[in-house]
């Protein structure tokens, strides 16, 4: 059963180890919430606002048939050190100076994000869909990119190389 918790304000609620899994989240407004190692799965976070929110050690990750739904949500500048995004849907969110290091974005769509300014450090992004993603000026130091599809729409930082890596251009 989900909870609708669509459009509430959390603004700057300490929110910490919370269990939200399952709940609809959409259009929430979760800015600088602490979300330290909150339980996300399986919720739909579209449109919601998480700018500035800490989501360090976060579980956002999908069961069954069910995805983490980030789509078209502001995330910018919010820390998700070490969080578990793998098959989350990420499309069209503002992730613009996020905080990604040693996520976990395996599987993820990351369809025209803008991902710009992100530190994406050690990050797996093995097998996401990072097709007109926006990469510039993006630390990429150690991250995975196996079987990750992109384009030719795909920004990437000025010093980047995708052919160095294992991603796949779908053109």
């Amino acid at each position: 059963m989900r909870v609708d918790l669509s459009g509430v304000n959390f603004q700057g609620a300490s929110l910490i180890g919370a269990d939200f899994s399952q709940a609809d989240l959409s259009q929430a407004d979760l800015s600088k919430t602490d979300l330290f190692m909150a339980n996300l799965s399986e919720v739909n976070l579209s449109g919601a606002n998480l700018r500035e929110a800490k989501l360090f050690k976060a579980n956002l990750t999908q069961a069954n048939l069910f995805r983490t739904d980030l789509s078209q949500a502001n995330l910018s500048l919010a820390n998700l050190s070490l969080a578990n995004l793998s098959q989350a849907n990420l499309g069209r969110a503002n992730l613009k100076g996020t905080n990604f290091n040693q996520a976990d974005l395996k599987g993820a769509d990351l369809r025209e994000a803008d991902l710009s300014n992100a530190n994406l450090s050690g990050v797996d992004l093995g097998q996401a869909n990072l097709k007109q993603t926006n990469f510039s000026q993006v630390d990429l130091t150690g991250a995975n990119l196996r079987e990750a599809r992109y384009n030719q729409a795909t920004v990437w930082p000025a010093t980047f190389n995708p052919n160095s890596t294992e991603a796949i251009c779908e053109d």
